[in-house]
């Protein structure tokens, strides 16, 4: 049975690609945040962050575009619960007993000397987020026509040592 279970399990985590998150799912069995970038519904590029460094990229109109995706600390969700009263309301009468986890997310301008911020947002760590001249997450009219989406993913890993404890 546990033999079963496990080669389900690897054919999930093979049919679902190859992402940089799943990669470290593979190779440590720790949570890890990756983002890909498309531009008018092609993929663009994809990356694994692994610090709150600014992450730096073309985008197909020249625009040289900087992203930095962090995690949200402690305090950002009591934050969260204190000022939204509506939204803490509501939780508490679907008895809804977890929030999505959440990420900041920041893009700036990489054309001058040093990184010019043109928006900073909150989103999910597993959301997609769309900017550009249009709106959509934030309205940024410097990325230019049609603008970008972001996929954001952070895998929930299963470890072999978890699964074989199963029986």
């Amino acid at each position: 049975m546990r033999a079963v279970l496990i080669a389900v399990l690897g054919c999930i985590f093979m049919a679902a690609g190859t992402s940089n998150a799943v990669a470290s799912c593979f190779t440590t069995g720790d949570r890890s945040q990756s983002v890909s970038l498309s531009v008018g519904g092609k993929d663009i590029e994809e990356w694994e962050v692994t610090s709150s460094d600014i992450y730096r990229t073309r985008l197909p109109n020249g625009f040289q575009l900087g992203l930095q995706v962090e995690p949200a600390a402690a305090a950002k969700y009591v934050d969260l619960l204190k000022t939204a009263e509506k939204y803490g309301e509501l939780l508490k009468n679907t008895k809804q007993p977890a929030y999505d986890e959440l990420v900041k997310i920041s893009l700036y301008d990489m054309r001058g000397a040093t990184p010019k911020l043109l928006t900073s947002t909150w989103g999910g760590a597993n959301s997609k987020q769309r900017y550009g001249p249009r709106g959509g997450t934030d309205r940024i009219k410097a990325i230019g026509e049609p603008g970008i989406v972001l996929w954001l993913h952070k895998a929930v890993c299963v470890k072999a040592d978890d699964i074989a404890k199963l029986k």
